[in-house]
């Protein structure tokens, strides 16, 4: 290595200087490879992999028998260490899910930012003499876990014309099943033009020697995006008088013997502590198996000797290393003054190895300074953010004239004519498009003449009253008194959550009382009928025999959304007074068409009723922002799913005022009990949890497709947008019965849809009990 002792600060900037890499010699000949693939397709990559890798296969795809080939030549220990390495990357890159957030800019205009996954992604992983299957969980994990819908792999193949196991094990332990065996320049020409054999991709990823680096720079220039241009390997390290040499020499070490063009830098404000790095260098150097390219690299590597650590950390900034190792006394001080670098390994046994394989970070980073405007591989770069925005008669007024004025400044007389014609089709308008619906709902005439049941404690609510009204035990137990019949402040509470007025909610013990509530109050019995559309929650049909009212039933179609011409005619030929939608669903977990649902609610005079038990788990909202366009529709909500809290039996009637007091009149007094209500309270103080338990669960769900996705016994799941799956088995009864046998319940839902369970997604240890168990059912030897 050069050293450099206290170089003057104008020199840093050439210090920092890479290798020159030169591509104006191979880019005629890369130009040419990715020419022909495009013209020739899969002619001209046989004639390729024969021409460079010595081998020619007749199917680019790897097989499956070769996929199992591969399993067993990889050794047990291996395949523990890639499945722990799987686990944790996977756990990092969960973690970089955003959630949907929307913003009023102004009243009624509502933005927000989606993260899409890439339809279609390419993973180009290097084999031949190093197979990098590392790269391949680096690469492969994120792409699931961000949910892009095509993932293919090229990887080169070996001498002898196989692919590295360590690469097929890989592959199949992440689910991947399109790998092609064809690899450089014309591996990236494939994956960006597509042939026969091998589609085309929007996105490439993936290191590799200077002709797939030259090739992947020339297809980006013609539209397909890559993650980023990548050098060779790197590592700056930072040491100070208490490092540990070896610990030092070791890091440099594992990034010289990547390659002869890989350059390591050593930074230090001790002399003492170089040369001990230096001459630990040298000692482990001669014991490497690629001493010999490790010793190259070494040549254009550098050790600097600098003043102090503040000097250390800005040479590093200017360095912009792809690694960077603090092992210093107190790295997290340095760590603070991090401004360009890929990856930052702080103290003694943060090796930049851990970052490599198996600490959870990713390993595909920016090299040849970068790191100074990109960033290293992460969820993000599998994704594409879309903006949102919805603005209401309200949003438009409010905006519209200063839209009008902006553009008529910049003489674009049809941005402001856009504008223009819908205030002036509002200023037309007696009632805005949020006029109420007028309907001819209402409940029955018995309940509308009933007088409710009513206390002196209904009129005289307060602090510093003498309570001697309700017979109760006057000695302060806690509970010694009955609560608020009218649950006043927490309905204010959630009422400041949800946005609409206290009058507009009903509490309940359970949605399952203002279900049977609703029945009650507005079908007469034997006469009126109410619809639901199976499958779906059971408890409607069973709140409608209790009161011996009619069920009529429209099925959902094929895709578990709404029969919507059959139920319209339905409606129309029987006296229809409730219907009961489920969204998400249960059982199937999936989200009703929200443009269904209002056509349905523009045509149908009767109530509505919404049950929203899962909505927390959805990230298309719920449809209670409709109760200000129609009356007859009613939202049912739950304490008990999201909230965790099902076992104080809480639930959320939303509807016009005067169906909440039609409610409010026939309950029973006191429904929400004291402990009930304290206990709700406590947790509305505290959001975050709710939403952290939904955060939570969705990413277990996420990981729980994933994996159920990869095994032989699972036929299909079914989308969901709840903290559930309907699962549709090979020998279900066999599953079922397995999974009682290990202490494992599910829900048999055979009855709804054939063949299917519906799995609570529960915490991560017990769903790693449930995959486990699964795993070791196997459909050929029932």
């Amino acid at each position: 290595m050069n050293i450099h002792k206290h170089p003057p600060l104008e020199t840093w900037q050439s210090l920092c200087e890479r290798p020159m890499m030169s591509f104006s010699q191979i880019e005629p000949g890369v130009r040419a490879i990715l020419d022909a693939v495009n013209k020739q397709g899969d002619e001209a990559l046989k004639s390729f992999s024969l021409q460079f890798d010595g081998f020619a296969p007749d199917d680019f795809l790897v097989s499956e028998k070769e996929l199992a080939e591969a399993e067993k030549q990889v050794r047990d220990e291996l395949k523990s260490a890639i499945r722990l390495a799987e686990k944790n990357i996977r756990r990092f890159h969960i973690a970089q899910r955003e959630p949907v957030k929307k913003i009023t800019t102004t009243n009624g205009v509502t933005c927000w930012r989606k993260s899409v996954p890439i339809e279609k992604v390419g993973l180009y992983i290097p084999g031949g003499t190093a197979p990098l299957f590392s790269t391949l969980l680096m690469l492969g994990v994120p792409a699931f876990v961000a949910g892009c819908n095509e993932i293919i792999v090229c990887t080169p193949p070996r001498k002898d014309g196989t692919i590295a196991p360590e690469i097929l094990y890989t592959a199949s332990q992440l689910g991947l099943k399109k790998i092609y065996s064809v690899g450089g320049a014309q591996a990236i020409a494939a994956m960006a033009y597509g042939s026969e054999s091998i589609p085309a991709v929007y996105k490439i990823f993936g290191p590799g020697n200077q002709y797939v680096t030259m090739a992947k720079m020339l297809v980006q220039q013609q539209g397909v995006a890559i993650d980023m241009p990548a050098g060779p390997s790197e590592v700056l390290v930072i040491a100070d008088s208490i490092s540990y040499p070896a610990f030092v020499a070791a890091d440099l070490l594992s990034q010289a013997e990547h390659g002869a063009d890989s350059q390591v830098v050593l930074v230090s404000d001790d002399e003492t502590i170089t040369e001990k790095i230096l001459s630990e260098i040298q000692r482990q150097l001669n014991v490497l198996p690629r001493k010999e390219l490790a010793a190259a690299a070494l040549k254009n590597s550098k050790a600097v000797l600098l003043k102090n650590m503040d000097d250390a950390i800005a040479f590093s900034n200017i360095y912009a290393p792809e690694h960077l190792i603090l092992a210093t006394a107190q790295p997290e001080l340095l760590a603070e003054k991090v401004v360009n670098a890929g990856s930052v390994f702080l103290g003694h046994f943060s090796c930049e190895s851990a970052g490599d394989y198996a600490s959870g970070t990713n390993h595909t980073l920016p090299t040849n300074g970068y790191a100074r405007n990109y960033s290293g591989v992460s969820l993000d770069s599998f994704m594409k953010k879309i903006t949102f925005q919805e603005l209401t008669a309200t949003g438009i007024r409010n905006i519209g004239p200063a839209i009008e004025h902006m553009a008529a400044a910049e003489q674009l007389e049809a941005h402001k004519n856009a504008v223009t014609l819908r205030l002036d089709y509002l200023q037309s308008q007696k009632n805005d498009s949020e006029k109420v619906k007028n309907t001819t709902v209402a409940a029955r005439e018995n309940i509308i003449r009933a007088k409710p049941y009513s206390s002196a404690r209904d009129e005289f609510s307060g602090e510093n009253k003498i309570f001697l009204d309700a017979n109760e035990n006057p000695f302060d137990t806690g509970y010694n008194r009955y609560p608020d019949p009218h649950q006043a402040a927490l309905k204010k509470q959630i009422a400041a959550l949800k946005h609409v007025s206290s009058e507009n909610i009903f509490l309940g013990n359970g949605s399952d009382e203002a279900i049977d509530l609703l029945i009650r109050a507005y079908c007469e019995p034997a006469n009126d009928s109410i619809l639901i559309c199976p499958p779906t929650y059971g408890m409607y049909e069973v709140a409608a025999a209790i009161h011996d009212i009619q069920v009529v039933k429209i099925p959902l179609n094929e895709k578990f959304q709404l029969d919507l011409k059959n139920v319209l005619d339905t409606i129309e030929q029987q006296d229809v007074k409730i219907i009961f939608l489920c969204s998400p669903n249960n059982p199937t977990g999936n989200l009703l068409n929200k443009a269904e649902i209002e056509s349905l609610l523009q045509k149908f005079n009767g109530l509505v009723v919404i049950d929203e038990a899962y909505i927390d788990f959805s990230p298309d909202g719920s449809l209670l922002g409709e109760l200000k366009r129609y009356e007859q529709v009613v939202i049912l909500q739950t304490f008990s799913k999201a909230w965790g809290l099902a076992g104080i039996r809480l639930g959320m009637a939303f509807g016009h005022a005067l169906i909440i007091s039609t409610l409010d009149k026939i309950k029973p007094p006191y429904n929400i009990n004291q402990i009930t209500q304290q206990i709700a309270f406590e947790r509305l103080k505290n959001i975050n949890k709710k939403e952290n338990y939904v955060r939570l669960l969705n990413e277990q769900k996420k990981i729980v497709i994933e994996e159920l996705g990869i095994l032989p016994v699972v036929k299909k799941i079914y989308p969901s947008d709840a903290n559930f799956l309907l699962v549709k088995f090979d020998e279900p009864k066999k599953i079922y019965k397995s999974l009682l046998e290990n202490n494992i319940v599910v829900r048999d839902r055979n009855s709804v849809a054939e063949g299917c369970l519906r799995i609570t997604i529960g915490t991560e240890d017990e769903n790693e009990k449930l995959l486990s168990v699964l795993k070791n059912i196997s459909p050929i030897n029932s």
